[in-house]
């Protein structure tokens, strides 16, 4: 325990109930405020609307720009393959004048993360400030038949 009662000698031994009251007390503190001292990053997800047909490729007005990082290390920029260095000069003279600064992103499913990443954070030094990412739509799955009656038996 913390003290001996009655005898008039030193106690050799550590008395660790200070201790272990701080310390309970100090991971109280923390697990109160680790939950608050997340960082959080805002982003908006638009709803899913199922009757929404995707835009095809030919539709898509000469205004937007797309970039699709490829597997390979190259980039598409609006359907031309290029290097990342070729491209970001191109999207900065594109996007000096403009006064919506909005670039779809889009990358193969092959390609590495780090190279996507790469791609996104070169847009955004070209001038890009609003970055869409394009996704495959939902696939909806069908309804399945119902099982065909068995014929009767004989």
């Amino acid at each position: 325990m913390g003290m001996q009662v009655g005898t008039k000698r030193p106690v050799n031994d550590i008395n660790v109930t200070p201790l272990i009251d701080v310390v309970l007390v100090l991971l109280i503190i923390f697990m109160v405020l680790t939950p608050l001292a997340e960082k959080q990053m805002y982003s908006r997800v638009p709803d899913y609307m199922p009757e929404a047909q995707p835009v095809p490729p030919d539709a898509v007005p000469p205004d937007q720009t797309m970039l699709t990082a490829l597997a390979n290390g190259q980039v598409l920029l609006n359907k031309q393959q290029m290097t990342m260095e070729q491209a970001m000069p191109l999207l900065e003279k594109a996007y000096q004048d403009r006064p919506s600064k909005v670039l779809f992103f889009n990358a193969e499913d092959t390609a590495k993360y780090g190279l996507a990443v790469k791609v996104l954070d070169l847009a955004r030094q070209a001038g890009v400030n609003t970055i869409g990412m394009m996704t495959d739509p939902p696939m909806v799955q069908p309804e399945p038949e119902p099982a065909p009656a068995a014929p009767p038996a004989k």
